[in-house]
Formats: C-alpha cells, sequence, structure tokens
C-alpha cells in the first residue's frame, strides 16, 4: 500500500522509491484542454470532431491517471494520447472509405468576413498555410501542429513522438521551406 501525503487539492505525492507526484483529473483538463483542444482542432479542422478527440483524450488520460506524473511533462502524455488516437481514427476512416467511399466536405467557413478586403486577405493567407500545411505527410504535419498549434518545444514534441530531437528539427525546418515554397508559388514573390 502506497504512503500517500495530499500536497494540494487533487495532487498526491507517492512516498515511494520514486517519488511521482500524481494529478486530478479536474487539474487535468483545467490545466491543459486548452491546448489539448487546440491541437485537436489543429488535426480535425471541425470543432465537432475536435470535441470527439478531445473527449476521447480525456477518457483515454483518465484511465491511464495513475501513470500521469505530474512532475514530468503531463502536456506530452496528452498530446501523445491524442495523436495516437487521431492516427487509428485516421486508420479506420481510410479503411471504411476503401469500402464505402464519401464525398469530400467543403471547407468555406471564411466566406462570413467578405465586407473588409484586410479581413478576407488574412483569411485566405491562413486558409492558404493550413491547406499546405494538410498536404504534408503526417510525419511532418504532426510536429508542424504541435509546435505551432500547441506551442510545445521541441524537446516537447520528440518526447511525444518517441523520436530525436535532431529529427523534429529536420522535420519542422523542411516544413517550413514546403510552405514557404506553396506560398511563394501561390502568391508570387510579392
Amino acid at each position: 500500500m502506497l504512503d500517500k501525503t495530499r500536497l494540494f487539492d487533487g495532487v498526491l505525492l507517492d512516498k515511494s522509491s520514486e517519488n511521482q507526484v500524481y494529478i486530478s483529473e479536474a487539474q487535468l483538463v483545467s490545466m491543459y484542454g486548452d491546448s489539448v483542444y487546440r491541437f485537436c482542432l489543429s488535426l480535425v479542422y471541425r470543432r465537432e470532431d475536435a470535441d470527439d478527440l478531445f473527449q476521447e483524450t480525456y477518457l483515454r488520460a483518465f484511465s491511464k491517471i495513475d501513470k500521469i506524473n505530474a512532475s514530468d511533462n503531463p502536456q506530452n502524455s496528452l498530446l501523445s494520447i491524442t495523436a495516437s488516437l487521431w492516427k487509428s481514427q485516421k486508420r479506420k476512416f481510410a479503411r471504411r472509405n476503401r469500402i464505402a467511399p464519401q464525398a469530400e466536405w467543403d471547407d468555406t467557413c471564411y466566406s462570413e468576413l467578405a465586407g473588409m478586403e484586410e479581413q478576407v486577405l488574412a483569411k485566405e493567407e491562413v486558409f492558404m498555410v493550413r491547406k499546405l500545411v494538410n498536404t504534408l505527410s503526417d510525419k511532418m504535419r504532426i510536429p508542424v501542429i504541435m509546435y505551432y498549434t500547441a506551442e510545445m518545444t521541441v524537446a516537447d514534441i520528440a518526447e511525444a513522438l518517441k523520436m530525436p530531437v535532431g529529427t523534429v528539427k529536420s522535420l519542422l525546418s523542411r516544413a517550413r521551406g514546403m510552405i514557404k515554397k506553396g506560398l511563394l508559388d501561390e502568391y508570387g514573390n510579392e
């Protein structure tokens, strides 16, 4: 039996040899919920799908709450769970789509700001960058989303994806180059 002492509401210190700090479900959501949701939204781009992925991430995290150490970086664990679930959903969708293909969903949510030219141009650029990010392979796309959307460090991304730091840096650099080339091809050398 573990001898636990309450540090603050919901966080317990395991007095075993490892001295792990455990975090409660409520703290996991309140501390990391926003960044996990932004990451989910960046992966799927539809609020309904992002909500589902977010809920599945936290359900999986809650089932493994005793393995999440608060002294390590719990955000890495959550984003790793999210990426794993998303890849699994993507494989399932591809399998189902081979059996019964579905029509693609048209992403035309930017027509709301048609009044002001600057806002429309800004939205068009965001749309173009998002479109270019979607053309990247998953190996490059996930680190880009983690870096720019979830605002994770390169070391945290490497830990979450279980790859060397140099590989993450290389993937981010190559992805930036491909996005820059795509923007130059689309808009020219303005």
